[in-house]
């Protein structure tokens, strides 16, 4: 049993806000939060791996990151060409060629803490946690899940499992009052808005979560961007159709990412 007076003086209630890692993020209210789960939902190709590294690496906070489609070496490639943005081939020569310098700039990304189990489950997931605590004694600020359909669930379909893992994902956002990124693929098929709409997902991949942002790239001449859609926020504006979007200066040949400037569609819609 419960009262509401403790969660004003005790920051370890959930829901409390992490770092906005991007000006734009945090003009458009788009904020994880402690004790909720977020997903990051696009197309293959999308960015979704290069903007959850750089929430990831900004931060700064205890990170435990789940990477199930790539391997260690391929993560540090991508961070350091990240954290100088410079191409991916340039920072695996870094590697090969100046050991002692690639691993200064890995140190920047000391916080982060990696488990590239390939199809890992939920157990999995459950005893990484459970090591962190023991090794640090406190549990992960944030935890990024890449992405929902590595997820192992036997005895289940492939959309019976993503909702299963999904409730399951929420229980553990709660039980570690951390903030659970997790990254989706959703299909192609989708013209208009960069950002796919709310309907592109499908059942407890979207209800659950507190926020659902869909993303998508957008060339303007010789510039690319990552475009961000909060298609649900409960803490704050979405737009369901995907069509109101800020948008972040994107190279993806080092995956770097910046803040550029933001832009809403005339009619602005709010849903939970």
């Amino acid at each position: 049993m419960k009262t509401l007076i403790r969660s004003v003086n005790n920051t370890n209630v959930g829901g409390e806000p992490l770092p906005a890692v991007f000006k734009v993020f945090e003009n458009a209210g788009m904020i994880l939060r402690r004790a909720e789960v977020t997903v990051i939902a696009g197309t293959p190709g999308a960015g979704k791996s290069s903007i959850a590294l750089a929430i990831a690496a900004k931060t700064k906070l205890p990170t435990l990151y789940f990477s199930a489609d790539t391997n260690a070496h391929t993560m540090a490639m991508r961070l350091i060409a990240m954290t100088g943005n410079i191409s991916q081939q340039q920072a695996e020569q870094l590697i090969k060629r100046q050991p002692e310098k690639a691993k200064e700039v890995l140190a920047n990304g000391n916080h982060l803490f990696w488990c590239f189990e390939s199809s890992p489950t939920l157990k999995d997931l459950d005893e990484e946690v459970s090591a962190f605590e023991t090794i640090w004694g406190k549990s992960p600020a944030l935890i990024v899940v890449d992405n929902l359909m590595d997820i192992a669930m036997d005895g289940h379909d492939e959309f019976g499992g993503m909702r299963a893992a999904m409730k399951e994902l929420k229980y553990l956002a709660r039980d570690t009052n951390a903030a659970l990124l997790v990254l989706h693929h959703t299909k192609e098929g989708y013209e208009g808005s960069p950002c796919q709409p709310r309907s592109s997902i499908q059942g407890l991949v979207n209800q659950i979560p507190a926020m659902v942002l869909t993303i998508g790239q957008m060339k303007q001449a010789d510039m690319n961007y990552l475009c961000v859609a909060a298609v649900k926020n409960r803490y704050g504006k979405a737009d369901q159709t995907g069509n109101n979007y800020v948008t972040l200066a994107f190279n993806p040949e080092s995956m770097y990412l910046d803040d550029v400037m933001i832009r809403y569609m005339p009619q602005q819609q709010e849903f939970e």
